[in-house]
């Protein structure tokens, strides 16, 4: 049974993920994870010393990068 603390906090239910888990989720190096966390194209949090990720700030950032089949970016109305 999940407590309470759990339910409120929709992070903790999560999976969290390093700098090296979120390049290899999305097959990029590490530099180039900088360089989206850099320019604000990625979101991440900060834990003491350490960035982390959730699964929901990797899967935005892939829906952000959307193209169709012309190479033109893809809205999805939001």
């Amino acid at each position: 049974m999940m407590s309470k603390k759990n339910q409120n906090n929709p992070i903790e239910q999560q999976q969290v993920y390093t700098d090296r888990e979120a390049a290899k989720y999305l097959r990029i190096g590490q530099t180039t994870l900088w360089r989206l966390r850099k320019t604000g194209k990625i979101s991440f949090r900060r834990a003491a010393s350490k960035i982390i990720y959730t699964k929901s700030d990797l899967e935005n950032y892939l829906d952000s990068t959307k193209r169709n089949a012309f190479g033109v970016e893809v809205s999805d109305g939001k």
